[in-house]
């Protein structure tokens, strides 16, 4: 009930900004950009090279803030209970769409108003150098003749490298055993010593232990081949029709009046399809892809029916 009652009054107080003429004075003060993790993580990394150019198109500063703890839901329960003027925004997804059945949270996708897609980057598949598998379809042989005999490192239990390792198990046939390690190095480490056969994840995480000849990527998740990733085909290539994406997308908490949102999203627009911003994502390994919030939105809910289907059929939805 308080909850309830906090966002009407929210709501009540941002309805005077709806006027045209109010909101041509937006931004009125600096725009507080807040990441829900710690520094130093894929969506720190993607959002400090974003602030920048945001920050040219909106004529304001804009203060990047790590508010982390619970897990990323402190900081996203921070987010949503923000007045909804457009002077808070953050990124985020691809953690959240899980989290949300995994956890005891009431928070969900639909908590945020979705109004542009930053990257999209597809995970692939990568062994150790002196992997037995020269291919994909070698390790789904495998697998499928032998039931979790082969070793998955993930980056820690309900995160994307486990349930994108799931998701292509179950498309298939086969069932892995999951390793879990306590974040993305780790894990990559595992692998490239031989204490897990298989990994999925960024190949920003693979690139350096593939360029020291420690690992080999298979195959691309994507629906085209990944630049990043040389010349290694796409699953569809190698005859299995699988991508999983990894993807960060900007927000607002609802009730952001509609002159507002506007002014963001063709901020947003214009900073990420710089074509010097693109090449700076491409120097640590993301794909810079710009997708408008209508149509982000649209996909967002195609890809929450599937992840809560995956998390059932896994048993890890939380108890309510």
């Amino acid at each position: 009930m308080i909850m309830i009652r906090r966002r009407a009054f929210a709501a009540l107080g941002a309805a005077p900004l709806a006027s045209p003429a109010l909101a041509q004075d937006f931004p009125s003060r600096p725009i507080q950009f807040v990441i829900p993790w710690p520094p130093g993580g894929r969506t720190d990394i993607a959002v400090r090279l974003l602030a920048p150019y945001l920050q040219r198109e909106l004529g304001q500063p804009v203060v990047v803030i790590n508010r982390g703890g619970g897990g990323g839901l402190t900081g996203m329960a921070y987010i949503r209970s923000a007045p909804p003027d457009g002077h808070t925004i953050s990124s985020g997804g691809i953690a959240l769409s899980s989290m949300q059945y995994e956890r005891q949270t009431d928070l969900t996708l639909w908590d945020f108003t979705w109004f542009a897609r930053i990257y999209s980057t597809p995970m692939v598949l990568a062994v150790p150098a002196a992997s037995p598998f020269r291919d994909l379809g070698s390790l789904i042989e495998f697998a499928r003749a032998n039931p979790e005999r082969l070793f998955h490192g993930n980056s820690g239990t309900g995160s994307s490298t486990h349930l994108a390792s799931e998701a292509l198990a179950r498309r298939y046939g086969f069932r892995v055993t999951q390793v879990p390690y306590t974040g993305e190095g780790p894990a990559v480490v595992g692998l490239a010593t031989g204490s897990v056969q298989m990994s999925l994840g960024l190949m920003v995480a693979f690139r350096p232990m593939v360029q020291d000849g420690r690992l080999r990527v298979l195959a691309v998740a994507g629906p085209e081949r990944d630049a990043l990733a040389g010349d290694v085909p796409t699953f569809r290539e190698a005859g299995f029709d699988f991508n999983y994406m990894a993807f960060e997308a900007l927000h607002v908490p609802n009730g952001v009046p509609e002159p507002i949102l506007t002014r963001l999203s063709r901020a947003a627009q214009a900073a990420l399809t710089d074509s010097t911003l693109a090449e700076r994502f491409n120097g640590v390994g993301l794909n810079l892809s710009y997708m408008e919030g209508p149509n982000f939105t649209a996909w967002l809910r195609g890809w929450d029916v599937e992840m809560r289907s995956l998390v059932q059929d896994l048993g890890m939805m939380a108890r309510r």
